[in-house]
């Protein structure tokens, strides 16, 4: 149901992304100026007046690319780093585009001094822009203003989460009036009403009117479903539907549509698209660092396996990263060679007689795995990821291990969520499942340099090594 004061926000919220382009071009070009009156810069060759164009320009493309980007659509449900996230990109978006026209098709050359700060001044007040849009709107719904009344369809774990959620979420300002099913009319559940039945959801609405209705019911009640569907659409209420996916333990959920058919994806790694792009630089610039930081320390250690064993310094074996793709993987010779020539592929057990006098110490330093540095500086691992696993280990864990294969949905690492918290080696493979799979579903580059302090601190003591 849409709103007149609704309709008031978004126009508001667009003049003041509007007033923050044309802010972001007049900080920057007085920022130039005083940069030049005090030599940090050359002065600028166009005045105020020549940024004209741009400025209509970026303006434009605002009322335009925002609106494509759906930052003008309701956010009850969105988070304000979701917000800021598309904020950013749509500024990025604007400003290359205004950037690229001006300076090619009408052959006026814009001082990147000037563009660089007019970039930065719009990020920031952008930004500033949308976290006072929040602010604002969180104090009116905090005095009753603003709010959004909404109904629950199914008392059921769905339905209950679902109410939990908008209770812990005050900011959506979505407040729950009442419950709707079929077997609990005449009941109360947190204090509120449990109307009914279902088949009736149009004629309750109109009793009592709600803003949204939520159907939160378990897919076993396909019928009822699209029974409740048919009815709400005879009412003006908006009408979300929460998937039952609470059965299915996978990683995040992300949702598309193709045509009129929405697809959800229940194995949707967070590493994509953006984020890979900068994990894979983070993986880069952290390994060739580590390498060259590191070269001298490495050369002894191979002179140390070198002495001894005849066997060759480094060791390689076959393991899976990304999508189950198979890799060399390079590791300081911890044991004699062909040692598993009469066991077969196993496990490294305490006080192993195939394991060297030097192999020891690096296993339990983990030294033994430094030369990984270079499996990620090629791409094939990541300075932090579920540790990479054996192929013929693999097809018999996933046999026995629910999920096991989810942790192919990121690149192995060279540390994970896992090892820092001791378990390797002789340890419950199903733990290290559950941990490799939670570092998987909340990932983020917070979680990664967490990780990689933790490395630091706790590399040398590894019991299980």
């Amino acid at each position: 149901m849409v709103k007149r004061h609704y309709k008031l926000m978004l126009s508001l919220l667009r003049l003041g992304d509007m007033a923050v382009a044309t802010a972001a071009w007049g900080i920057a070009y007085s920022m130039h100026v005083a940069a030049g009156r005090l030599g940090w810069l050359s002065k600028p060759t166009h005045s105020f007046d020549d940024l004209s164009l741009p400025i209509v320009l970026s303006l434009v493309l605002v009322v335009l690319i925002f609106s494509r980007l759906g930052l003008y659509e309701p956010k009850r449900t969105k988070s304000l780093v979701t917000e800021a996230t598309g904020v950013v990109q749509a500024v990025l978006l604007v400003w290359m585009i205004t950037f690229a026209i001006t300076s090619f098709a009408s052959g006026e050359k814009l001082s990147r001094a000037t563009m660089g700060m007019v970039l930065a001044n719009w990020l920031v007040l952008a930004a500033f822009n949308r976290l006072m849009a929040r602010t604002v709107l969180r104090w009116f719904r905090r005095h009753g203003w603003n709010l959004r009344h909404a109904a629950i369809l199914g008392t059921g774990r769905l339905g209950q989460r679902l109410y939990h959620t908008l209770s812990r979420n005050k900011w959506t300002g979505i407040e729950v009036s009442y419950f709707v099913d079929t077997g609990r009319p005449g009941e109360t559940l947190f204090d509120l009403d449990v109307l009914g039945p279902v088949n009736e959801i149009d004629a309750l609405v109109a009793a009592k009117p709600v803003d949204i209705v939520f159907v939160a019911m378990p897919g076993a009640q396909h019928d009822d479903i699209e029974q409740a569907l048919n009815r709400l659409a005879m009412t003006n209420a908006d009408v979300r539907v929460v998937p039952d996916l609470l059965s299915f333990h996978f990683l995040r959920h992300d949702i598309t549509q193709l045509d009129e058919l929405p697809i959800i994806t229940v194995t949707h790694s967070p590493q994509h698209g953006w984020n890979s792009v900068m994990k894979r630089l983070f993986d880069v610039v952290g390994s060739a660092a580590a390498l060259v930081v590191l070269a001298i320390p490495m050369g002894i250690l191979a002179l140390l396996v070198k002495v001894s064993s005849r066997s060759p310094i480094f060791y390689r074996q076959r393991r899976t990263s990304l999508g189950g793709k198979p890799f060399t993987i390079i590791k300081f010779r911890t044991m004699i060679e062909n040692a598993e020539a009469d066991t077969g592929p196993v496990w490294a057990a305490p006080d192993d007689a195939r394991v060297t006098w030097i192999g020891r110490f690096l296993r339990r330093s983990s030294l033994d795995e430094l030369p990984q540095l270079f499996n990620v500086l090629f791409g094939q691992m990541s300075l932090v990821g579920p540790r990479p696993e054996r192929p013929e280990l693999i097809e018999r864990f996933r046999q026995h291990i629910p999920r096991y294969m989810l942790r192919n949905q990121v690149k192995a690492g060279l540390t994970g969520w896992a090892q820092v918290h001791g378990l390797r080696g002789q340890t419950p493979l199903r733990k290290r499942v559950q941990y490799d799979l939670y570092y998987v579903s909340n990932w983020s580059f917070g979680l990664d340099i967490w990780i990689l302090v933790l490395s630091l601190f706790r590399s040398f003591a590894r019991p299980h090594a």
